[in-house]
């Protein structure tokens, strides 16, 4: 994943009314925001989806949101995967839940894998001061629509 020369702000915007749209059970099954975390699995939680799919609950924060957005990049492990992982009692090898793989993102073109923060950052553009504002655990949606504005007119 080669890093945008200018950032997307089309597509930031486009995560974040997605976010403002949630509960979407029709399109995001399971699927909740929450800044605090990137991406945080409830492998006990099993929603099904329109079509009878299962997933586990799942809460993203801005960052996970444009890895689960962006057509082009998938997470390491799906849901289920982790919840299969979770559930299986083996003390020799703990569950992929609990390794840093939660987080990473696939490029589905050229296999790189990266954390969802630094993915994130690359496909939206954003220098390392913006992606910061931007993913503060903190923020709040009206936080992350003026960041966005903020880096917009260059203020950010």
């Amino acid at each position: 994943m080669i890093r945008r020369a200018v950032p997307d702000l089309g597509f930031a915007r486009r995560v974040i009314d997605t976010i403002v749209a949630l509960p979407d059970q029709a399109r995001h099954p399971g699927l909740e925001w929450n800044q605090d975390v990137y991406r945080a699995v409830d492998i006990d939680a099993v929603i099904y989806a329109d079509t009878g799919t299962p997933v586990c609950r799942t809460a993203l924060c801005v960052a996970g949101w444009v890895v689960q957005l962006d057509p082009d990049v998938a997470w390491a492990y799906d849901s289920m995967t982790l919840r299969t992982a979770g559930l299986t009692d083996d003390t020799t090898q703990p569950p992929v839940q609990l390794a840093a793989d939660l987080t990473t993102a696939r490029d589905l073109t050229t296999g790189e894998q990266l954390p969802a923060r630094e993915y994130a950052k690359r496909r939206l553009g954003l220098t390392e001061l913006q992606a910061g504002q931007l993913f503060l655990g903190t923020n709040t949606l009206d936080d992350l629509t003026e960041i966005i504005e903020a880096i917009d007119k260059g203020r950010l």
